[in-house]
């Protein structure tokens, strides 16, 4: 964690907001320009497609500082357009993300409290985390000219379909983000795991620079990639020891007692889980192609069986309060 310096002399903040974010959508924006510097912006989002020319307006006016309110679907949906307007040479505004939205699971790593967080940050006196995002670029199937997804956690296989379940039968109740997540979990590890998330064909290869770190063809229960420290409410399936940036846990097809790892999981045990086809690595890149759905940071994405490769992106600084 860096200290960011003291700020004395501050620059106009753009503010995103997300219509239709849930606590938005349902009770306005917590965002009053009042409160931000003088000559900051506060945009509406109402749909995904404005987002690139409002960004790269900022980066034509040198915003130094984008705060984002949403949940987890506008994040990624402000970094991709905002990683893809400034160019690799071009300096990265800082964000800072106030959670609004029904899951929220990015906010909890490299996001705000609440709002008088916002205050506090917009007055210089802020605490600096510097995180990579998950990249996709799609690389074959004619969709190589598609721009690169940017997000924090993107997977394949079992946990898209256990995000289905879960929509399907949980959000529809009342019951959303994490908690419905979890409960798909827990009908999955004890109902018919061949029936609700069924294995997949997955072809893979890892590396760290130029040198292979596994590779596999044939069916795979699923993966998950990220660049956080931890998953949704404390959950951490990864285990590598790789020095690289992207995180990534796949499962093969047979693997075995799903519930017992899980459950290790999620009280911390780091242990090798490969005698039950659970690998962990950390890599710099990997090259997949899979019919299996995707989903980035809860948004199912269509691959649609293309070759797609994975990576980091260059580091992105997000302000917390300190």
């Amino acid at each position: 964690m860096l200290q960011a310096p003291q700020i004395h002399n501050l620059k106009p903040v753009l503010a995103i907001s997300n219509a239709k974010a849930r606590s938005v959508s349902q009770k306005g924006s917590k965002i009053q320009l009042s409160a931000l510097p003088r000559g900051s912006k506060h945009h509406i989002s109402r749909d995904k497609s404005d987002l690139g020319k409002l960004l790269e307006q900022a980066k034509n006016d040198k915003i130094a500082h984008i705060l984002i309110e949403g949940g987890d679907g506008t994040v990624r949906m402000v970094m991709t357009a905002l990683l893809n307007s400034y160019e690799d040479t071009s300096p990265l505004p800082a964000v800072s993300i106030l959670p609004s939205g029904t899951t929220n699971q990015i906010a909890r790593n490299v996001g705000l409290k609440n709002f008088s967080d916002m205050r506090t940050i917009v007055k210089g006196d802020v605490s600096e985390t510097s995180v990579p995002l998950v990249k996709i670029e799609i690389v074959g199937a004619g969709k190589e000219s598609a721009p690169p997804y940017f997000g924090f956690l993107f997977s394949t296989g079992a946990l898209p379909h256990v995000s289905k379940f879960a929509q399907e039968k949980f959000n529809k109740n009342g019951v959303g983000g994490g908690t419905a997540v979890v409960g798909a979990f827990l009908k999955v590890m004890t109902g018919n795991k061949e029936t609700l998330m069924p294995p997949e064909k997955h072809k893979m290869r890892a590396r760290i620079g130029e040198q292979t770190i596994f590779k596999h063809k044939g069916k795979a229960l699923g993966t998950m990639m990220t660049t956080l420290p931890t998953l949704m409410m404390g959950l951490d399936p990864f285990w590598g020891h790789e020095a690289a940036p992207l995180r990534l846990t796949w499962a093969e097809a047979d693997s075995r007692h799903l519930g017992r790892n899980v459950a290790g999981l999620w009280m911390g045990r780091k242990q090798d889980r490969g005698q039950d086809g659970f690998h962990s690595h950390n890599i710099d890149r990997l090259v997949l192609r899979t019919l299996a759905p995707a989903v980035l940071d809860g948004d199912f994405i269509d691959i649609s069986g293309a070759k797609i490769r994975v990576s980091a992106s260059r580091p992105v600084r997000f302000w917390q309060s300190k």
